[in-house]
């Protein structure tokens, strides 16, 4: 059996043309130049001898990227877990600068119990592989080519300007919070969403009970990194996820839209050089008047503990109190989720400590007749 090669167009500048290749290799015995035909068992052996992995693959990041030593905080270290740390590491220190994008990969694997923050050329313009993460919170602040969350839990990933697509892959209670060309999720529960986006949420197959919710936070180069991956605030199709797959029913919907009394504003604690100084864009109308109500009872309770007429030490008392019997009802109706997490979810997840504002108010009104 012959086979005869024909040229083809070639669309990838690290292709090589096939048949100038095949041309230049002896496939002989058997091979005609004439016809241009040789047996399919040397074509076969000559892949076989000749083709290599893939240099700006996932495999060869593995194998032979280089580690990053980025500083990770809150990890709990003791002899049996010295072995298990977070794995980051990038193929940026080979790949041509040509040919950066889509080329260009760092991979996070099994950070758990950690907060990594990082902005830096490092990211920029590559592919985020972020992988089996748990109890995390995860800041890449840069703009980005893709990025690709797989089987992380109990995990906060706050992302810069996303250039093309924000995929979530089998995870559980995971939060993203991104400006992304697209975002698209399989297999996921209990995870939530807030985005900026110009095209619908893609909700695949084999998920469960996903919340969608408008973009809540900003840092000082967002708009910066906006620009530069062509992104913009118009439109933002957040609100209209686009389901494709068997598992919708009317009665178990796979996913819900966020109450506009559940949303906080996402605070960034980095300091950052930068013009924007506000979210991009603005807040759907219901979820900005929920948001100025929580004002109104803050200044409300404020005026009230000022017109209370406490002593100066009560007044010294108050918080100290308010915040230790916050604590105590933290822990007996939600216990720690992990070691190493305790300050930043009661600095992140205010609806750990009291499910709404209210629960708050009360709180603190009972310690203050108590005083």
């Amino acid at each position: 059996m012959s086979t005869v090669l024909r040229p083809f167009p070639c669309y990838c500048k690290l292709c090589v043309p096939f048949l100038p290749c095949v041309n230049n290799q002896s496939l002989s015995p058997g091979s005609s130049q004439i016809s241009r035909t040789f047996p399919i068992r040397n074509l076969q052996s000559w892949l076989h001898s000749h083709i290599r992995q893939n240099p700006f693959g996932i495999s060869a990041c593995i194998t032979s990227g280089r580690r990053l030593s980025w500083p990770l905080s809150g990890e709990y270290r003791d002899t049996q877990t010295e072995s298990k740390h977070g794995r980051i590491a990038t193929n940026a220190t080979f790949v041509p600068p040509d040919q950066i994008k889509g080329n260009k990969i760092v991979i996070m694997s099994q950070v758990c119990k950690q907060t990594v923050a990082r902005s830096s050329t490092t990211l920029e313009d590559a592919s985020l592989k972020i992988h089996r993460c748990h109890y995390s919170y995860i800041y890449l602040l840069s703009a980005v080519r893709s990025v690709s969350i797989e089987k992380c839990r109990h995990t906060t990933i706050v992302l810069g300007a996303v250039e093309t697509v924000v995929h979530v892959n089998q995870c559980e209670q995971v939060k993203v919070i991104a400006v992304c060309r697209r975002l698209s999720t399989s297999g996921s529960t209990l995870c939530t969403f807030h985005v900026l986006t110009p095209n619908r949420p893609l909700v695949l197959s084999g998920n469960e009970r996903l919340t969608f919710a408008p973009y809540h936070t900003h840092y000082p180069q967002l708009e910066e990194h906006m620009e530069a991956t062509g992104l913009q605030s118009r439109p933002n199709l957040w609100d209209n996820p686009l389901y494709i797959g068997p598992d919708q029913r009317p009665e178990f919907p796979i996913w819900d839209i966020m109450d506009p009394k559940d949303l906080y504003l996402f605070a960034i604690p980095f300091h950052m050089d930068g013009d924007t100084t506000g979210i991009v864009g603005s807040l759907p109308a219901a979820y900005q008047k929920a948001l100025q109500d929580k004002d109104r009872q803050i200044m409300l309770w404020q005026k009230t503990v000022k017109e209370s007429g406490l002593t100066k030490e009560q007044a010294k008392m108050f918080p100290s109190n308010g915040r230790s019997h916050i604590s105590r009802v933290a822990r007996t109706h939600w216990p720690q989720e992990g070691a190493g997490c305790t300050l930043v979810h009661s600095i992140h997840n205010p609806t750990k400590i009291a499910t709404t504002f209210n629960d708050i108010c009360r709180i603190l009104l009972i310690l203050t007749l108590l005083c």
